[in-house]
C-alpha cells in the first residue's frame, strides 16, 4: 500500500533550487545521495546562495548547512564571505550545546542526590545520540521530562538546589530576568503538562541565560492521546555526553514517539502554530532519529502506536515526513489507512473546530513568516 500523499523528492525547479538543498541536509543521515544532489545544485550558475542563507535562517538550519559543507567536502562550493558567517553559526552552536549540556549534568546530578527520575529529551540528547556533537543540531533550553509525581520535588531541585527563577521571563535588551505576565502564567496552570519554564542568569555572552522547559506527559493535558508515565520511565538509557559523562534519556522508542508527538503538538494545534511556526529541522529529526532505530526499536514504536492508540498523530507526522524526504517510515509502522489526505490536511482549533489546511507540507513550511 501507499500512502495518501505523494511520496519522494519534488520535482526540481530554478525556484526550488534553495529549498532541495536543504530537503537534502536536513535528511543527509537517512539518505546517501545528499552529496551528489547538493553538489549539482551548488554548481548551477543561476544558484542563488542568499536565498538558500535566508531560507538556511528561517528553518534553524544555519549550522547544519555548514555541517554538510564540511562533511561533504563542498565548503569551496559556497561563496567565502558566507561560509565564514556559517562556521560561525556553527561554532557558536557547538559552544552553546557544551554549555548547556554541562548545565544538563549538573541538573541530573541534583535530581539524584533528591532521588527524582528525569529524563534529557530533545535537543540536548539529539546533539549527542543523532548528530554526533557536530553543532548542527540547534538548541535553545533544556528539556526535561518527569513523572507527574516528581512536580513539586523537581521545582524544589530547580529553584533552591540549582538557583532557577519559576516566575521569569528574559528580557534581552536589559539583560534581567523579568516577572512574567499574568496571562503566561495562567496558561501553565491550565497546562499541567508542563512546568513553567526554569530560568537563570548566566555568565557567559553566547548565553546569557539558560532556561529549563519541564514537562510530565509526551502529549498534552486535554489530548485524546495519553501514554503511560510508568511505563516511559520503568527503563532509560544513558547517553554519552563525553569521557566518563552521560545524561539519563528515555528509551530510544519513547524517544522516538515524543520526537513525533511533540511536532504533532506543535503543527497541529493551530493555537501553537500560529505563534511557533514548523521548521524544515523537525521533520528533518524525525526522519533522522527513525533511521537510526534498530529494528527491535522500530517494532517497540509500532506495538506502543497500537496499544496507546497513537496512530492518527503519528501518521499525520510520519506521512509528512516521508512526503518531504521520500522515506518509507508510513508504510514501515502499517500507518497508510490513517494517513488519508483530509486527515493530513487538518489541525485542530482551540475550540476544537476542525481547520483545513488544504496545502502540502512543503508548502507549509514555505510560507513567509509571521509576526
Amino acid at each position: 500500500m501507499t500512502t495518501s500523499i505523494d511520496v519522494g523528492p519534488a520535482r526540481v525547479d530554478r525556484s526550488d533550487q534553495a529549498w532541495e538543498v536543504l530537503l537534502a541536509i536536513a535528511s543527509f543521515r537517512a539518505r546517501s545521495d545528499g552529496h551528489d544532489r547538493v553538489q549539482a545544485l551548488l554548481a548551477t550558475p543561476s544558484f542563488d546562495f542568499e536565498e538558500l542563507i535566508g531560507k538556511a535562517m528561517r528553518h534553524r538550519m544555519l549550522a547544519a548547512l555548514a555541517n554538510f559543507l564540511e562533511v561533504h567536502n563542498l565548503r569551496e562550493a559556497v561563496p567565502h564571505r558566507l561560509l565564514r558567517q556559517l562556521d560561525v553559526q556553527r561554532n557558536v552552536g557547538r559552544h552553546r550545546a557544551a554549555l548547556l549540556t554541562e548545565e544538563a549534568r549538573r541538573i541530573g546530578a541534583a535530581l539524584r542526590d533528591a532521588d527524582v527520575t528525569g529524563a534529557w529529551t530533545k535537543g540536548v540528547v539529539a546533539h549527542h545520540a543523532l548528530y554526533g556533537r557536530s553543532g548542527a543540531r540547534i538548541f535553545d533550553d533544556i528539556d526535561l521530562m518527569i513523572h507527574p509525581r516528581h512536580r513539586e520535588a523537581v521545582d524544589e531541585v530547580l529553584t533552591t538546589a540549582c538557583g532557577y527563577s519559576r516566575n521569569s521571563s528574559y528580557d534581552v535588551p536589559s539583560g534581567t530576568l523579568v516577572p512574567r505576565s499574568k496571562a503566561a502564567l495562567r496558561v501553565y496552570r491550565l497546562s499541567p503538562d508542563h512546568l513553567p519554564h526554569y530560568r537563570r542568569l548566566n555568565s557567559d555572552p553566547v548565553l546569557p541565560c539558560i532556561s529549563v522547559d519541564v514537562a510530565n506527559s509526551l502529549t498534552w493535558h486535554t489530548s485524546s492521546w495519553q501514554l503511560s508515565m510508568e511505563d516511559v520511565f520503568a527503563e532509560l538509557r544513558s547517553v554519552e555526553t563525553g569521557p566518563g559523562a552521560h545524561l539519563d534519556a528515555l528509551m530510544p522508542h519513547y524517544a522516538f514517539l515524543f520526537t513525533c508527538l511533540h511536532l504533532f503538538r506543535e503543527g497541529w494545534l493551530t493555537r501553537g502554530s500560529s505563534t511557533k511556526q514548523l521548521a524544515l529541522s523537525q521533520f528533518g529529526d524525525v526522519v533522522t532519529e527513525w533511521h537510526q532505530l534498530r529494528p527491535a526499536e522500530r517494532t517497540a514504536v509500532h506495538h506502543l502506536i497500537k496499544r496507546f492508540g497513537l496512530a492518527q498523530p503519528m501518521a499525520w507526522v510520519v506521512a509528512h515526513t516521508d512526503a518531504l524526504f521520500g522515506s518509507g517510515i508510513t508504510a514501515e509502522l502499517d500507518l497508510e489507512s490513517e494517513a488519508t489526505s483530509d486527515w493530513l490536511a487538518t489541525s485542530m482549533a482551540p475550540d476544537n473546530a476542525a481547520d483545513s489546511l488544504p496545502d502540502t507540507m512543503g508548502q507549509r513550511l514555505r510560507r513567509p513568516l509571521r509576526l
